[in-house]
């Protein structure tokens, strides 16, 4: 199965699986790439897909699906330890071309939810390093739709900042992955 064909098979979905689409579903496999701690697939396969996401009974479709799943899952992964300077998140896109962040982003921070006390230092306010998730989270939404950073300030320099913030995302994640990783790697220790 290809990108495009999953992205039309996760659109159709009934019920519909935790993501909407291929751009939705790459900010989720990022995050839990990069995240601060190792995910089972079993575990985040469910919460992606929901019942079929059990890959031990996986057949047809579905079956093609996860497999193309796990190859844009390993796609990320190589590409963040060999060359994180050229990760390129795949942004869906508007019909005169521009990227359109919110997606990915929603992905992201979905995926977040499945450890989110482990991820909480990136989200405190307080945290020095909390500006890594910002360009992130500037295109999250709330569960109501609302901005989940909080209405953006009127006038053309937020409308020009909103529409180019997400050349950022890029740079943060290869970031996000390098804070992470000292805490992954010590989970790894232990589980050896």
């Amino acid at each position: 199965m290809t990108l495009d064909q999953l992205d039309m098979w996760l659109n159709v979905l009934k019920p519909s699986a935790r993501v909407d689409g291929a751009s939705m579903l790459d900010g989720y496999l990022t995050a839990i790439i990069v995240g601060p701690c190792s995910i089972p697939p079993d575990e985040w396969f469910v919460d992606l897909l929901g019942e079929r996401g059990r890959i031990a009974t996986a057949a047809g479709k579905t079956l093609a699906a996860i497999m193309a799943i796990v190859t844009r899952f390993n796609a990320i992964s190589e590409g963040l330890s060999i060359a994180p300077d050229k990760y390129a998140p795949i942004f869906e896109k508007t019909r005169d071309g521009m990227a359109r962040p919110q997606p990915w982003c929603m992905g992201f921070l979905s995926a977040t939810r499945l450890r989110f006390d482990t991820w909480r230092p990136l989200f405190d306010l307080g945290h020095i390093d909390h500006g890594l998730m910002l360009p992130i989270l500037l295109y999250c939404a709330d569960p109501l739709g609302r901005p989940l950073l909080g209405p953006p300030r009127e006038g053309p320099e937020t409308e020009k900042f909103l529409h180019t913030e997400y050349h950022d995302i890029p740079l943060v994640v290869p970031a996000i992955r390098d804070y992470w990783m000292p805490q992954r790697l010590k989970q790894d220790q232990r589980q050896a």
